[in-house]
C-alpha cells in the first residue's frame, strides 16, 4: 500500500496533501481490487457502469450488479499488485484514476497485467465510484 502512496503522490504532483479525497479514494479502490472487495468498491448508493474486456459496456448497474459482475470476472485471480499509475481530476465534480493491475490466474505460474480505469464523481469533499473498466 505505500509504493501505492507514493505513486500516486508522485503522479498528483507536489501541492497535493496526503489527506486530498481523491488520493484517499484512488488508495481505497486500488486497496479494494486488490482484495476483491467489489462490494465495497462499488458502494451502496450509485449506479456504477461496468466496461469488462470481451463483453459490450454496461448501463449503469446497481451496486449489487456491479459487485457480482467483477467478482465473477477477477474470481480465480490472485492480485500481486494494483499500483496507481495517473489519478486526475477532469473538471470539479469528475476525476479518474488509472491503474495497473498484476495478477496470476489460479493453477497457473504466469503473470499478466492490465490496465484499470476508475471513474470517480465529487459529492460533497469526498470521490464516489462511478464507473469501472478493465481493458484487456
Amino acid at each position: 500500500m505505500t509504493g501505492v502512496l507514493i505513486a500516486a503522490l508522485w503522479l498528483l504532483g507536489a501541492g497535493v496533501r496526503q489527506g486530498d479525497s481523491l488520493l484517499v479514494a484512488a488508495q481505497r479502490a486500488a486497496a479494494q481490487w486488490t482484495r476483491h472487495d467489489f462490494v465495497s468498491l462499488v458502494g451502496t448508493g450509485e449506479a456504477v457502469m461496468v466496461h469488462l474486456p470481451g463483453a459490450e459496456p454496461s448501463s449503469a448497474l446497481r451496486p449489487t450488479q456491479a459487485a457480482a459482475l467483477l467478482k465473477s470476472f477477477a474470481e480465480g485471480d490472485q492480485e500481486l499488485d494494483v499500483t496507481i499509475l495517473v489519478a486526475r481530476r477532469v473538471d470539479p465534480d469528475r476525476a479518474y484514476v488509472e491503474a495497473q493491475r498484476v495478477y496470476q490466474v489460479a493453477g497457473t505460474a504466469v503473470r499478466r497485467t492490465q490496465a484499470l480505469y476508475f471513474g470517480f464523481r465529487r459529492v460533497g469533499a469526498s470521490y464516489r465510484l462511478v464507473e469501472v473498466r478493465a481493458l484487456p
